[in-house]
């Protein structure tokens, strides 16, 4: 075993030991050990019992504090819940509309002129996956416009690029930066139609698609129903031409033309090519959301109106 090295403090000097204060008390202690224990005892009791008393009124005064109903002033309700999950459709159109993707439903498939049915069914599809691309997914909600564009025909890609670098292409698509604020869950109600025709000699599908797409922003908690919605109504219409009468780069699903306008959407951030809600403000717009009465906008029957706010 290794040899440990005491420090000088705990080695022992071999000197004689004196009585010291302490062995003084000792003898004193045995020489009245009677008496005083005796006296000690007595003492310890009464400090014992003057104690237990006062834990007891303590324990007391604790627990009537504890029960006792918290005065108004102690805990303020919250005035906002930024990031508090809620529904923030209750009480608005978009209330019955359909989460994201579900809300896409796709007629059936029939041949039309020269395109069987087969041909039918490939371009809804291809108009769908379009849909979903341009205005739910989170690639383009922030800003990556190349899935979207990988969607359509090698030509038609080229021309529309060029939208993406002005707000032209809110008709289209939806862009909002940064998923700081906006939820996920966005709804949408809509309606798909199709029809074959011609134009210029190259025989076309037709189909036009016409959605109200409802995006839910965190707004304050007592903000009125409807004050974290942004809605967009557009009207595309989508063109595949037959594949006999045109080059292999033409092939494919085309724009031919959309149309959007907004409800309850910030004007500066749009003028940007940006969707962003209108600020509530309690004092300024008390029970009224700040985009106003959107009155038919939400529903498709009504005509699209031809003026926007911004």
């Amino acid at each position: 075993m290794e040899q440990v090295s005491l420090p000088d403090w705990m080695r022992s000097t071999g000197a004689e030991h004196q009585p010291a204060g302490l062995d003084r008390m000792r003898f004193f202690w045995a020489r009245h050990n009677g008496p005083l224990t005796v006296g000690v005892a007595l003492a310890l009791a009464l400090l014992m019992l003057g104690a237990g008393g006062w834990m007891v009124v303590r324990v007391g005064e604790g627990l009537r504090a504890a029960t006792a109903a918290p005065t108004p002033s102690a805990s303020p309700e919250p005035t906002s819940a930024v990031g508090t999950p809620r529904d923030l459709f209750a009480g608005t159109p978009a209330a019955s509309f359909a989460r994201r993707e579900k809300a896409i439903v796709l007629p059936a498939a029939t041949a039309q002129g020269p395109f069987d049915k087969i041909q039918v069914r490939a371009a809804l599809d291809s108009v769908r996956k379009a849909l979903i691309e341009s205005r739910l997914e989170t690639a383009m909600l922030v800003g990556d416009i190349e899935p979207f564009l990988g969607l359509l025909a090698p030509d038609s890609r080229a021309e529309m690029r060029p939208h993406f670098d002005n707000a032209r292409f809110l008709h289209v698509a939806t862009r909002m930066e940064s998923r700081a604020d906006w939820e996920y869950d966005i709804r949408a109600q809509g309606r798909i139609s199709y029809r074959a025709r011609t134009v210029a000699g190259v025989r076309l599908l037709e189909v036009t698609t016409e959605f109200v797409w409802a995006y839910p922003f965190d707004v304050m908690r007592r903000a009125p129903a409807g004050a974290g919605l942004v809605a967009v109504r557009d009207r595309v219409v989508w063109q595949v031409p037959h594949p006999k009468d045109v080059p292999a780069s033409s092939r494919g699903l085309w724009l031919a033309s959309a149309r959007a306008v907004t409800w309850n959407a910030d004007c500066a951030w749009l003028r940007d090519g940006w969707l962003n809600v209108m600020q509530w403000l309690p004092d300024l717009h008390g029970p009224r959301v700040p985009g106003g009465d959107p009155g038919d906008f939400f529903d498709l029957a009504a005509p699209m109106t031809t003026t926007s706010r911004c």
